[in-house]
């Protein structure tokens, strides 16, 4: 039997990196193993640096005050929050062919690495 490559995406090729950022947002994660959600798909978070035990105190007491006291607030490196103006501005672009979020920067790095390889799209 073949070893599955760690972070390998089914049986392709392929592995997903981790982001090593040390910003990011934490979210609260209930103790039943789901996300904390307004009910309107909203999850609670808290924009972080990794370990900033203030900003995770500051959402385990926003948790408790709307009911969710049990829990655990796990951190997202380089994510971050996104207004619904910015989400539609995403869409767009997205739909329009283009890179969707300006500061992924995995994505621009590959844009113009494809750029130098095959040049640009006149």
């Amino acid at each position: 039997m073949k070893r599955k490559i760690p972070n390998q995406i089914g049986k392709t090729k392929i592995k997903a990196i981790d982001k090593m950022y040390d910003w990011g947002i934490y979210v609260w994660k209930r103790q039943n193993g789901k996300w904390f959600t307004d009910g309107q798909g909203n999850i609670l978070n808290i924009p972080s640096m990794k370990g900033d035990i203030s900003k995770i105190a500051e959402l385990k007491q926003a948790a408790a005050y709307y009911g969710e006291p049990d829990g655990e607030a796990i951190f997202f490196p380089g994510l971050n929050r996104v207004t619904d103006a910015e989400y539609e501005e995403q869409r767009q672009r997205m739909r329009e062919g283009l890179i969707p979020n300006l500061n992924d920067m995995g994505s621009v790095y590959d844009a113009k690495q494809t750029i130098k390889k095959y040049g640009a799209q006149d």
